[in-house]
């Protein structure tokens, strides 16, 4: 298993095109099964993303516990401007694809 992170930028007005250095908050965190590949946090951030963005028909019964718990908690879904964290690897999500952050540095502050 790995452990999963999701930082959603918390003025939600500049949440759509978020700069990589905007305020964060912790909304999420969940364990993902092992993916064995060479580009695994990447890969992991790609799976993230389907999970909760997907219809719930697609979804496996693992990937859709993990969707229901990020929906029990009043999230909607994974949104651009969203930061998802892989193994201490950091990934932005942007309106196409991924952003890795070599030196990741925005203020995280803590949920309520």
């Amino acid at each position: 298993m790995n452990k999963i992170e999701i930082h959603r930028p918390y003025d939600s007005r500049g949440a759509f095109d978020a700069d990589e250095h905007a305020g964060r908050e912790l909304i999420f965190k969940c364990d993902l099964p092992q993916i064995k590949k060479e580009r695994f946090a990447e890969e992991a951030a790609e799976l993230v993303f389907h999970i909760l963005n997907a219809p719930e028909e697609m979804l496996s019964e693992v990937e859709l516990n993990i969707a229901n718990d990020f929906r029990a908690q009043r999230h909607y879904s994974l949104s651009t401007g969203d930061i998802v964290v892989v193994d201490e690897e950091y990934f932005l999500c942007e309106s196409f694809g991924w952003k890795k952050l070599e030196n990741p540095i925005y203020p995280l502050i803590k949920n309520a």
